[in-house]
């Protein structure tokens, strides 16, 4: 049995060492990843804000062209523009305007949707 031991006494060491070196390398790639994670976090955080100013710029801008939108097309502002001559508008002439009784319309309404459906 004495010689058996011996045998066997250099071999559990050097296991014992490849398991440290295994959980050393296994501590160490969670060490290097937790840093790549942490630096990819920083740089998502500052890409954020930079995506975050600009939206707060374009909604700006968004909001100073709908204003502006809204002042030139409020009815004062047409009727200057119409005075100046800027909007050039020519009056409807009676003959180009075709009357349609008020029955005949629900007539023509339900002509145009079963006319469509009949030609099939």
């Amino acid at each position: 049995m004495p010689a058996n031991q011996r045998r066997y006494a250099q071999a559990i060491p050097a296991v014992y060492i490849f398991i440290g070196i295994a959980v050393l390398f296994c501590l160490g790639t969670l060490g290097i990843k937790t840093l790549m994670l942490k630096q990819q976090i920083k740089q998502d955080g500052e890409r954020l804000g930079l995506l975050r100013k600009e939206l707060r710029e374009f909604t700006t801008s968004n909001e100073s062209l709908r204003t502006e939108k809204n002042k030139l097309t409020s009815i004062p502002a047409l009727k200057e523009a119409i005075r100046k001559g800027v909007i050039k508008l020519k009056p409807i002439e009676s003959r180009f305007v075709l009357n349609v009784p008020a029955d005949r319309r629900s007539v023509a309404a339900h002509a145009a949707r079963t006319g469509s459906e009949g030609g099939r």
